[in-house]
Formats: structure tokens, C-alpha cells, sequence
């Protein structure tokens, strides 16, 4: 596999060779940048199988250079600091990325995922969503994909009615009777979800405020959504659920 690095800064292209040579020695690194405008001159000429993108750098970012491209197929992995608007696009698109500086562990992973044969397709996708999610505003709807063992999903975080916890899995209702089975946990989609419209009712439930209907206090408090559905809440959840009702931005 033939990787480009473009970052402006000279240690972490120097840090991300090096561990690319320690830990992943069938890459070999054929050239390095420091800006869009040279990155995207060495991945035109170049065509690496992939690249590892700064986010932020002098002349702009990695997006403006991946704009440049109509249609990449070279697989990326982005490179960033600690910005968590970026981050939290990253994980709705299931794109990979790195923080700053760079640990060894999640490079691997990384690099294991681009070794992969993945779909091109379904990097298409990852990407378009990716740069649809960063280039909305931090309150606007997010989109997500999900994906099970049939089928990949491109979804509106608005329509996802609640998430329950089957074991290791998570399965989502959205609007229009789907659900769509995830091997995921629902701690992760909760925290992923923090900072929207939604919130962990009960141990097995995550739902969204925006599809709440009515609070029953019957059975030691139960909650009924837009859709009928009915969630068990948890006695040490119910203060913190109506302080959550009042900071809602009703859509």
C-alpha cells in the first residue's frame, strides 16, 4: 500500500512515519506535504492507495483539498487536534481519524481498517456524509450511517425515534416503522448523541426528546413517544429527565 502524508507540522509527519515504519512496514510512505495546495499537487501525481490528511493547516484545510478531488478513491485517514466539532462529524460519518499527538494503538486500528477491502462505493458515502456533517452548523441536523448485516443506511439523527439495547447491539427505530439492528453498544450512541436531543432514560433506552409525547406516572413513571411506543424510566433518571425536557429546542 503506497501512503501520502500532508500535514503542516514537521513533527507529526516525522511521528506518523516513524510509526508507520514500526508498525505497519508493508506501507511504504512514497511522499510527504505540508499544505493543501502541495498536497494536492503529490496526490495528483502520486495516487496513493492513502493518505493521511491534516485537518487544519495554513492554506486551508483537508476538506478544501478533498474538494479539489470529484472523485477520490484513495482510502483517508484524517489527522486533527483536539477540535470537537470535527471529531463528532467524523464519528456520525464513520470516517477514521487521529488526534494529536498520535498513539500507536489507534494508528494500527486505522491502518487495519485501510487495509481492508472496503466498498468503494461505501467510502463514497462515508465521505460525502462526512463533509455534508462539518459544513452544517453545530445545532443543524446531523446525518448517520448505520449499518447492519445487510445494508448500509444513511439516516437523519431527527428521525431516529429511540435506540434500545440488545446485548452488544443496539437497535434503532426511525420514522416509518424501520428498525435497523447495529453492532454496537448503546454507550456508545450515547455518547455520541450527548450533545443533541437525546437522553438515557433507563439502562436499555436512549430515546429522542423531539419525538417525546407525554410522562405517565403510572408503574413508577413510564414514558409514551409520538409513535406509541412506551419507555421504562429509571427512578435516579426523572429529575434529570424534566431538566432536560425545559433545555429542549423544540423542533
Amino acid at each position: 500500500m503506497r501512503a501520502v502524508i500532508i500535514d503542516d507540522e514537521d513533527s507529526v509527519r516525522e511521528t506518523t512515519r516513524t510509526l508507520v515504519n514500526i508498525y505497519a512496514s508493508d506501507i511504504e510512505i512514497v511522499e510527504e506535504a505540508n499544505s493543501v495546495a502541495s498536497g494536492y499537487e503529490v496526490v495528483s501525481r502520486v495516487m496513493p492507495d492513502l493518505v493521511f490528511l491534516d485537518v487544519e493547516m495554513p492554506d486551508g484545510t483537508g476538506f478544501d483539498l478533498l474538494s479539489k478531488f470529484d472523485d477520490p478513491t484513495f482510502h483517508i485517514i484524517f489527522i486533527t487536534g483536539h477540535n470537537a466539532y470535527a471529531i463528532e462529524a467524523f464519528r456520525y460519518s464513520a470516517i477514521d481519524y487521529l488526534l494529536k499527538p498520535l498513539d500507536p494503538e489507534d494508528l494500527i486500528n486505522s491502518i487495519g481498517k485501510a487495509r481492508q477491502k472496503i466498498d468503494e462505493n461505501l467510502n463514497k458515502l462515508k465521505l460525502q456524509t462526512f463533509l455534508t456533517n462539518i459544513s452544517q452548523a453545530s445545532d443543524s441536523p446531523k446525518k448517520i450511517i448505520l449499518s447492519d448485516s445487510e445494508s448500509v443506511y444513511l439516516i437523519e439523527t431527527s428521525e431516529i425515534i429511540r435506540c434500545q439495547a440488545e446485548g452488544n447491539y443496539t437497535r434503532f427505530f426511525i420514522q416509518g416503522d424501520q428498525e435497523i439492528l447495529v453492532s454496537k453498544t448503546l454507550k456508545e450512541y450515547d455518547n455520541l448523541f450527548s450533545s443533541k436531543d437525546f437522553f438515557r432514560a433507563h439502562q436499555s433506552h436512549l430515546i429522542n426528546l423531539q419525538h417525546f409525547l407525554r410522562y405517565d406516572k403510572k408503574e413508577g413513571g413510564i414514558l409514551v413517544m409520538k409513535n406509541g411506543h412506551t419507555i421504562p424510566v429509571a427512578v435516579r433518571k426523572k429529575d434529570s429527565l424534566f431538566e432536560a425536557l425545559k433545555n429542549i429546542s423544540w423542533s
